[in-house]
Parts: structure tokens; sequence; C-alpha cells
């Protein structure tokens, strides 16, 4: 009976001896990300981050969809690094960090238990260049009217449709019907766009047709190179449309041959199939490189 007896607090020793790991965790919530802009060098304040690329203590606590909430097993104060994740040309499988937006960083501390809400307030980073701002907020429109184009972009005030211009007093629109069924615009200058380097096309779009962008680029000589249109933006539902926003990277583009000097952005629309007119409103529209 010695042995029996032997065993059974040796079990009971190791079992009330250890200690308790305490599983329980602190919480973090993040809702959404303010940026803000001055608005005459950089345009309006819109942004269309999706994700929260999360750091603690340098460590990383993993990329979240926005709002989130999120369980840490740890507490007291810690440094946390916070990056603006968007979707790269708008696809969901290719995000990434924004190059463009600075970081949010805060020390603060954790309770377990309990939930601290974090509120990420970016700018763009101080080496941001803007080679390109529309807002349609000046006497003119900064693009011309394709050669071929039925119809060109107007001005749609704020004052007279309320419930279309969200940002500012006016937007671009685009109306396509019967004989007005091809609408091309391009950029009305070159610009000079650094090769090799992080180049972004932002664009806010609302719209119940489709529409696409591209890049034409000039040679030394004059000669241009109209590449085929690089992204498409696909319908909304008629009815149901709101504005989005998309981030285009530019680089291979640009890049994709040495000879270009500089370079136009088009954006192209037909009709698409089984409509019969179409409503395309853009807005905040900007060229981003660095200096």
């Amino acid at each position: 009976m010695i042995k029996p007896v032997l065993l059974f607090f040796s079990i009971a020793f190791l079992f009330y001896g250890c200690k308790q790991e305490d599983l329980t965790p602190s919480w973090i919530k993040i809702d959404a990300f303010d940026l803000v802009t001055n608005e005459e060098t950089q345009g309006w304040d819109t942004h269309g981050i999706v994700d929260a690329w999360i750091f603690m203590d340098n460590q990383p606590l993993g990329v979240h969809e926005i709002p989130c909430v999120i369980p840490v097993l740890d507490e007291g104060v810690h440094d946390f690094t916070i990056f603006a994740g968007i979707k790269n040309n708008g696809i969901s499988s290719t995000r990434k960090r924004y190059p463009f937006y600075e970081t949010y960083e805060v020390t603060t501390s954790l309770s377990k238990n309990d939930t601290l809400v974090i509120e990420p307030v970016i700018t763009y980073k101080n080496s941001t260049s803007f080679a390109f701002i529309e807002d349609f907020e000046n006497a003119g429109i900064s693009f011309v009217k394709g050669p071929v184009s039925d119809t060109n972009i107007v001005f749609i005030y704020q004052a007279d449709e309320p419930e279309i211009v969200a940002y500012g007093d006016k937007c671009g629109g685009i109306f396509l019907e019967g004989t007005d069924s091809l609408f091309t615009v391009f950029t009305e200058e070159f610009m000079n766009l650094p090769r090799g380097e992080e180049v972004y096309l932002e664009v806010d779009y609302r719209n119940d047709n489709s529409i696409a962008m591209g890049v034409l680029a000039k040679f030394p000589d004059g000669s241009v190179d109209e590449q085929a249109p690089l992204l498409q933006m696909n319908p909304q539902e008629a009815g149901s449309e709101v504005w989005k926003k998309i981030y285009i990277q530019l680089s291979e583009n640009v890049s994709f041959n040495f000879n270009y000097q500089t370079f136009e952005i088009y954006f192209l629309s037909l009709i698409d199939d089984g409509q019969s007119s179409a409503h395309i409103y853009l807005d905040n529209i900007k060229v981003v490189h660095y200096q």
C-alpha cells in the first residue's frame, strides 16, 4: 500500500503545485483610421483603408480587417505601431501597406479583461509628391476629351445633386447613352514620374457601368505608347451605388520601357452590354510618388 499512496501524493503535488497560466486577455479595438490632409497641396482626405497591420513592441500582432477587436495575452505599458493597409489595385487577395501613409505610433497600457480603443490618425508622408490632383473644385477640369470620344466629363454640383456629390462642392460626371456610347479622357499635361519606384493613382468613383484606366507614355522624340488599359472598375448594382476608393499601382507601367520620358493617365468607358445608359462619377483623383 505504500507505493500507491506515494503515487497519489506525487500526482497531487504536481497538479496543485504547478502554477496555472493566466490566459485572461487584454483587448485592442480599432474601428477606423482618420486621414488628415492639407487640402490645398494634398487634396481631400478620403481613403480606402481596410486593414490594420498591428505591431506591439516591434512584434507582429497580425493583419486585421477593420473594424476589429483582437485579444492580447499581455498587460501593462507597450509601444504600438500600426500601418494602414489597402487592397492593391482593388483586389482583396493583394492587400498591402500603403507606402505613402505615415505609420501611427502610440505608447499606452493594456489591462486584462479590458478593451483598449485605438483611433489611428495618419497623414501622407512628408516625402510624398503629388504629380496630379483633380478634385473638381477649380474652375476647369484637368482632363481633355479623347479624339474619338462621344462625350466629355462634366461638373456635377452639390447644390443640384446633394445625393451624388459627397466631397466638396463638385465632382466629375460621365453620362453615356444611345450614340454617346464611348468616353475617353486624358490628363491635360504629361507628368514626370520616377522609374523603379512606387507610383500610385488614387481614384474615388461611383458607377453603374464599367470604366477602365491606363497609361500613355511619351518618348523623347514626341511619339507615344498608349498602353492597353491597366485596370477596370466594375459596375455597381444600379440604384445601390456608393462612393468607393481604389489605389492603382502604376510602377510597372511607368518602368516598362527605360526610354519613356513623361506620362499621361487616361480613362475609358463603353456602355456595358445590356445597358441603355450609364452614369459614372469620379472625384479626388491623385497621382502620387516619392520626391
